[in-house]
């Protein structure tokens, strides 16, 4: 499912090998009682679950190729506060039914924690490749090596794929289940105060001034009256399998949200733009014309016939959410022991840079 197999330094997940016997215990109950399971293993990236991958053979000899999403353990320090298997689902098969994007295909919803420690869903793999984060596709790799029309292409079919979510709204579909519980007479208050409560829930008592900095930033200068649409929230072209620079499988549901639909699309536009940031400051020369920001902008309002606007407001927030999943993620890594607390606790946020650059203005210049 992934160009290379990196394994990352990530105590809190458990070993495949472990996993494996029980999983085999359920399918045997849940699938069949002569089932086999083999070729158990976990792919290297990911940070909010465990994702574990296996065969099943049946006695007739056939395989099946799955994937099992498991829920974080309570007791490993989670990215997320909730984690709602439930909502996932419902999301890929809200997708699946109404739209023509690729969603893996849901066989198998799992509650009951007794087998796994955690609820779990199962999907059929779909045989694809997603970009890498670890290191980063600007860093090489398939995608770098595609010729300039390839990956034209390809950010062409990225953008499809959120014009084609956007047509879901709470005018054609009742999205109550989705949508933020925090206060908030519109779409864009409910998602500020959701990242409000997230932060607080996140950050464990300490602060950190750039990015209390940018949710006042935020609150000062959000759009008003802005309708919401059904947002796939994660938004980016490594969560997504690709074939022939067609994407097969959109992955990755956990963010999902009601809001406006530059949400969506300043999410992809930046988390490029943080991987390009990377990559030259390794001096290296990533991908500076893929991704980028007034191409995707006008490609969306081509497709969809929408306009894009305040478009500064939903980078800010982009960088703003990735900004908070970082305190939590290195929190989590500090606990562990894998990396030391920083003395300026702002300096957690890999981009840092990038995110001072739009509170004082320079970074759209």
């Amino acid at each position: 499912m992934a160009e290379d197999e990196i394994v990352l330094n990530t105590p809190w997940r458990r070993d495949p090998g472990d996993v494996g016997p029980a999983l085999e215990r359920w399918a045997r109950e849940t699938i069949g009682p002569d089932i086999e399971l083999f070729d158990i293993r976990a792919p290297g990236n990911g940070y909010s679950s465990e994702t574990v991958l296996f065969e099943t053979r049946d006695p007739s000899g056939a395989v099946d190729s799955l994937v099992a999403r498991l829920a974080p353990m309570p007791d490993v320090f989670p990215v997320f506060a909730e984690y709602d298997l439930t909502l996932q689902r419902k999301c890929m098969q809200l997708v699946r039914a109404d739209t023509d994007v690729p969603v893996p295909d849901v066989v198998h919803p799992e509650q009951d924690a007794s087998w796994l420690g955690t609820p779990f869903i199962v999907m059929r793999r779909v045989d694809g490749v997603a970009p890498l984060d670890v290191p980063p596709y600007v860093f090489g790799g398939w995608v770098m090596d595609a010729t300039p029309e390839e990956r034209a292409h390809m950010q062409h079919n990225a953008i499809s794929v959120l014009v084609q979510l956007h047509e879901i709204t709470p005018e054609t579909h009742d999205l109550s289940w989705v949508t933020p519980r925090q206060g908030g007479d519109s779409a864009l208050e409910r998602l500020l105060a959701h990242e409000r409560w997230y932060y607080e829930w996140a950050r464990e008592g300490d602060t950190y001034p750039l990015i209390e900095r940018s949710l006042d930033w935020l609150e000062k200068h959000m759009p008003r009256d802005i309708p919401g649409v059904f947002s796939w929230g994660d938004a980016r072209i490594g969560n997504m399998l690709w074939r022939d620079f067609e994407p097969v499988a959109v992955l990755d549901w956990e963010m999902a949200t009601v809001g406006p639909r530059e949400v969506d699309l300043a999410w992809m536009i930046f988390l490029h733009r943080f991987f390009q940031d990377m990559a030259e400051r390794f001096e290296m020369p990533g991908l500076p014309d893929f991704m980028e920001r007034d191409t995707l902008a006008a490609t969306y309002e081509g497709l969809s016939g929408h306009t894009v606007a305040h478009l500064e407001w939903y980078e800010v927030f982009a960088a703003l959410r990735f900004a908070i999943v970082s305190v939590r993620t290195t929190a989590r890594s500090v606990a562990y022991g894998v990396q030391e607390k920083t003395a300026d606790p702002d300096d957690v946020i890999m981009f840092r840079n990038l995110l001072e650059q739009m509170m004082d203005g320079s970074y759209w210049t």
